[in-house]
């Protein structure tokens, strides 16, 4: 899908405001050397610093700029994470201007997935009716809109918001990534093994075995490591991952009876089943 090779090239990563900070870091290196090369060269024979005393002078101001630096970036990608998602979901809220959706039924419109178990209406084929919450809508929004200027991704949130169950999903998904950026974890950074079709069909039909594990697919040890510790150690953390994983678990039935393997494919590919690998593995879903 067009959207999942998005994603696969990082649209979504935060941080792309401009290259300031590493600027300024730079003319901050230039400068600092630049003032004690000065100065060295400046002393009298024999009377300046010694190698040992030079290479201090120059490698623990350096060093201290290089931390800054690096922590700059990570608060300025997290920020823009979390204002990436808190965007996507107000503008679908908003129902952005010049954004239409489909108001009448198609006879090869893409199949529409049965979050809601109250029985729907029936309509005569050629009176208009409401539009569906259709799989490649559910996709779509399970793995966000890359920008607020993300058209096609607010309008399947905004189809999927308005249905309570999916609603819900989406909510909890949005916490765990926004908690997961805190410790400048990115999901389009962690790239997961070529998805199993055939494994998540089994998993979202109910079978939980060694086999099924194979679609936590993500391995990263310094990221499951970072996520097993907040955890363990943080209760807001460990609240709202049991919840995202709850609803995860409670979306797949339907949406696995339902879907193709292609789409089972796409499913592991979006944000949402990337941070569910993640978080699911660290604690030990499948163990």
């Amino acid at each position: 899908m067009a959207d999942n090779d998005r994603q696969g090239s990082g649209a979504g990563r935060p941080g792309a405001e401009g290259p300031l900070i590493e600027i300024a870091g730079a003319a901050g290196i230039v400068l600092w050397l630049g003032a004690v090369i000065g100065w060295w060269v400046s002393q009298p024979e024999g009377q300046g610093p010694g190698l040992f005393m030079a290479l201090v002078l120059i490698g623990g101001p350096l060093a201290l700029m290089v931390v800054l630096i690096s922590t700059l970036r990570t608060l300025r990608d997290l920020r823009a994470e979390a204002d990436r998602l808190h965007g996507a979901l107000a503008a679908a809220r908003a129902e952005p201007k010049g954004m239409t959706r489909p108001t009448t039924a198609r006879a090869e419109a893409p199949r529409a997935v049965p979050m809601a178990e109250a029985p729907q209406p029936v309509y005569e084929e050629e009176e208009p009716v409401a539009s569906e919450l259709t799989l490649e809508d559910y996709l779509r929004a399970l793995n966000f809109p890359d920008s607020p200027d993300d058209a096609e991704g607010i309008a399947a949130l905004q189809a999927v918001l308005d249905d309570p169950e999916a609603a819900r999903l989406i909510r909890s998904a949005q916490d765990v990534l926004t908690l997961l950026a805190e410790d400048g974890l990115f999901v389009d950074d962690l790239v997961p093994e070529p998805p199993r079709p055939d494994l998540w069909r089994r998993f979202a039909a109910g079978e939980r075995s060694p086999a099924t594990s194979a679609i936590a697919a993500i391995r990263d040890r310094a990221a499951l490591g970072t996520v097993a510790a907040r955890l363990r150690e943080d209760q807001i953390f460990q609240d709202a991952a049991h919840h995202f994983l709850r609803s995860f678990d409670r979306s797949l039935p339907a949406f696995g009876e339902y879907a193709t393997d292609g789409e089972l494919a796409a499913l592991a590919e979006t944000r949402t089943a990337r941070a569910f690998m993640l978080v699911a593995r660290a604690a030990g879903s499948f163990e």
